[in-house]
């Protein structure tokens, strides 16, 4: 009898170890839709493949709008045969190699502490482990806690797909080149200022009063406060900037006239709403046709309106993590929630107004 029991308990606990905790959604909908329930353990099964031990990770706006099935018609057809839902958000992370590819380099040990990211159509981070290729896996920052490090990586490779591939700064010289920022003190504008400066750009940015010595103490040479009265004339009153960056939602059709610029880039492209909305063909044409449109009422003036989204590029990490280790790009975390609290994360990120990163701890938890 007692053979039998251990033969359960050995079963019992080997069926336990499949098992993740993970933060999921069944449909789409609001932040109430998040369910804290198991999983199945992630299973290497790709020779780059790396699995890692989450202890922390940061709250990105994509998550909110993800939530809600925000991309899902695009996302999908990325997933191939993978099932949509449950769907597993959460875009980046640090944590603990636990186990890996056989082609993964001698760089990723077994043991190691690592950050990294995960591509949009794939299941994310808000679990306790997570399946993530070699190439967007880097070995932690010394100099940074976990919780720094994963507050990093995603605003920080979204600054830079936007400005470096569809802002072409990968073929300019940057040094002098005028940038403004809108929403500088968000995630992705913070992390824009200083990836910006890094380069010797003279960057200005935009935000609300309280936070005009936050974005200063970036590195920003002028910052805006959008709540001034005289807010649109002293932004015009610069010279013409080579590049407007929209991490505010602003909007192209919105940006005054009395403001001069070469290429105008936002990060609220309505190409993953219009495929929503109308289905993939129908919504590609009207994509097309919105882009057309923005730049053939510019013509005249040799200005341009560019989509800028996030680009899992490898060469585009390694060259952030190389300045984070020069500490050209530090961490700005305004709030930590522990593990359990991980709705209230997304609804702080939701409510906006941020001023750096939110990030969730996976090592606390709530009584």
């Amino acid at each position: 009898m007692n053979v039998v029991r251990r033969y359960f308990s050995h079963v019992h606990g080997m069926k336990d170890q499949l098992k993740i905790k993970s933060w999921q959604i069944h449909e789409y909908g609001g932040i109430d839709m998040l369910q804290l329930g198991s999983a199945r353990r992630p299973i290497v099964n790709n020779p780059r493949g790396v699995l890692v031990r989450v202890t922390a990770a940061s709250v990105n706006p994509i998550d909110v709008l993800m939530i809600g099935g925000y991309g899902h018609t695009l996302f999908q057809i990325q997933r191939c045969s993978q099932m949509e839902l449950p769907l597993t958000v959460g875009r980046d992370f640090a944590g603990v190699v636990v186990a890996k590819g056989q082609n993964v380099g001698s760089n990723l040990q077994i043991g190691d502490e690592v950050y990294g990211f995960i591509p949009l159509h794939k299941q994310g981070s808000f679990a306790e482990m997570v399946l993530a290729d070699a190439c967007h896996v880097l070995p932690k920052p010394k100099h940074l806690t976990t919780t720094e490090s994963a507050s990093l990586v995603y605003s920080a490779m979204t600054a830079w797909s936007a400005l470096f591939i569809f802002g072409n700064l990968l073929f300019k010289v940057k040094e002098g080149l005028r940038v403004l920022v809108l929403g500088a003190s968000g995630g992705v504008g913070n992390a824009a200022v200083q990836l910006l400066k890094s380069q010797n750009c003279v960057v200005l940015g935009t935000c609300s009063t309280d936070a005009v010595p936050f974005v200063y103490d970036l590195g920003a040479d002028c910052v805006f406060d959008y709540k001034d009265p005289d807010y649109e004339n002293d932004v015009a009153s610069e010279s013409k900037y080579h590049i407007i960056l929209d991490c505010a939602k602003m909007g192209y059709q919105n940006i005054p006239k009395s403001w001069k610029y070469d290429s105008y880039i936002t990060l609220n492209s309505p190409l993953l709403t219009n495929t929503d909305n109308y289905g993939l063909l129908a919504g590609l044409v009207h994509s097309a046709n919105d882009l057309l449109g923005a730049n053939l009422n510019r013509l005249k003036d040799s200005s341009s309106v560019r989509w800028g989204f996030f680009v899992p590029s490898r060469n585009g990490f390694e060259f952030i993590n190389d300045l984070i280790l020069k500490e050209k790009i530090r961490p700005v975390v305004q709030k930590v929630f522990k593990y359990n609290e991980l709705p209230e994360a997304v609804k702080t990120v939701s409510a906006g107004h941020m001023r750096g990163k939110i990030v969730v701890d996976f090592n606390e938890f709530c009584e």
